[in-house]
């Protein structure tokens, strides 16, 4: 299946790429204006649920109007069924990292707390628009427009990389998750960023679908929500390292790349 990632991003022009660094840009802007607006706004957590899931899945359907004027297909961003059974198993193969480091392992060593099991619930479902809409945004379609301008694979999915931690800056100051008075913490939550994508976009060329990526960004945010939920963020530190490599390693394993 890396032959047909292969057929399909050599296809794309530079207009392809120009659209989608236009829509990047968009979609910092949109985004970052959506978290600015919703930290000022009381809402009850209902409410909140049901804004993040209408917003993003809006997110997502803006992406599907701009494929189909462009007279692409669904499955030039990752959507369709072949081998959908194991691609699947592929996301909760590779998701077993970052439940082991991010959540487990932290918890036998720092104890866990009193979890509430519908709140982890309500949480997991947020986590999946979260993550989902991030993968068909800049795994599913921005990655694979940028070989229009770039057509070495190194370069494309560098560029896509920064562009993917980039785009996570702005919202997570203005949440409050990063501190500008802390540029290293900012370095450091960058380079995770960078990594992640790559692993993400890995995964995704396997069997050029979003079906794993789903799955393991889901599971990823989830078992790193979990540990901040549950007072083991500090261990987690450590241990967003080991799970990265960890991921990377896996999947390294478990694929024998094609040279691009």
């Amino acid at each position: 299946m890396d032959s047909i990632h292969k057929q399909e991003v050599l296809a794309y022009g530079k207009k392809d790429a120009i659209v989608a660094l236009a829509v990047w840009l968009g979609y910092v802007i949109i985004v970052s204006a959506y978290v600015a607006i919703t930290n000022s706004i009381a809402m009850p957590w209902y409410v909140h649920t049901i804004v993040v899931i209408v917003f993003f899945s809006l997110l997502v359907v803006g992406i599907f109007v701009i494929v189909k004027i462009r007279k692409q297909s669904l499955a030039s961003i990752g959507f369709h069924k072949e081998k959908l059974g194991k691609a699947i198993g592929l996301g909760f193969l590779l998701s077993l990292i970052p439940i082991i480091f991010l959540a487990i392992i932290p918890g036998i060593v720092n104890g866990f707390n009193d979890v509430d099991v519908f709140g982890l619930l309500v949480a997991l479902i947020t986590t999946f628009f979260f993550a989902a809409h991030e993968d068909v945004v800049f795994v599913g379609f921005i990655q694979t427009r940028l070989y229009g301008l770039f057509k070495t694979h190194t370069i494309a999915i560098c560029v896509g990389a920064i562009l993917f931690a980039v785009m996570h800056i702005p919202p997570w100051i203005i949440n409050g998750q990063l501190d500008i008075g802390h540029p290293l913490v900012i370095v450091q939550a960058f380079f995770a960023w960078v990594v992640l994508h790559i692993v993400f976009v890995s995964v995704f060329k396997k069997y050029f679908s979003l079906v794993p990526v789903f799955v393991l960004h889901t599971l990823w945010n989830y078992s790193f929500n979990f540990a901040r939920m549950d007072g083991t963020i500090d261990f987690s530190v450590i241990s967003i390292i080991i799970a990265i490599l960890a991921t990377c390693f896996l999947y390294w394993q478990s694929y024998k790349r094609e040279k691009f």
